[in-house]
């Protein structure tokens, strides 16, 4: 029989966080609002599946890859079918602990307007002007993982991943210079 171990995570922000949900491959420009992760009643959520690839990613590199060195790929096997985040859909929430809904780009939303840059060869090439919505800091998430016990990653694995991943991985896009976060509660006990 499986052992399954919850462990509930509290989470705040360090730093705005930019949205840019993708939609499809068509050169048809989207408004900001349409690039947020939204629910029923214009809630702001995060996906699990962004959770997954800031602990599992490979393109940018997640936890595993970031902290895990050449052992990176066993720890991107074992997690993917190990480690879960227990919601399909995480809000966000301000700093009163009440959900975040979207109605329009006024406080606590703002549009971030950047010209990304790709690499193509040695070169690096300067891209179209892109509009992207942002929520301002402050802002928390909570959220359970389940964590199925295997031989690589424990929940003391999984909470350090947290810590420094907050400061050096973040969340979202532009990241880690938006959507960087402490942990701020861990199965109940308080980090700060």
């Amino acid at each position: 029989m499986l052992e399954i171990q919850e462990i509930g995570v509290r989470l705040v922000g360090l730093a705005d966080i930019i949205f840019d949900r993708f939609i499809d491959h068509s050169k048809v420009r989207r408004p900001p609002e349409q690039k947020l992760y939204l629910a029923a009643n214009n809630l702001l959520v995060l996906p699990q599946d962004n959770l997954t690839a800031f602990l599992f990613g490979d393109d940018p590199p997640g936890c595993a890859r970031t902290f895990e060195g050449k052992a990176g790929k066993s720890y991107l096997r074992m997690g993917l079918s190990h480690v879960f985040i227990k919601e399909a859909l995480v809000p966000f929430l301000d700093a009163d602990g009440q959900e975040i809904q979207f109605s329009e780009f006024e406080t606590p939303f703002w549009i971030h307007r950047g010209s990304p840059r790709v690499k193509q060869g040695s070169r690096s090439i300067k891209q179209e002007m892109k509009e992207r919505p942002v929520l301002k800091e402050p802002w928390g998430l909570v959220f359970t993982i389940q964590l199925i016990k295997n031989t690589l990653i424990n929940e003391n694995k999984l909470c350090n991943w947290f810590m420094a991943g907050g400061l050096q991985i973040g969340l979202g896009t532009y990241r880690p210079r938006f959507g960087r976060f402490e942990v701020l509660e861990w199965n109940g006990e308080k980090m700060r």
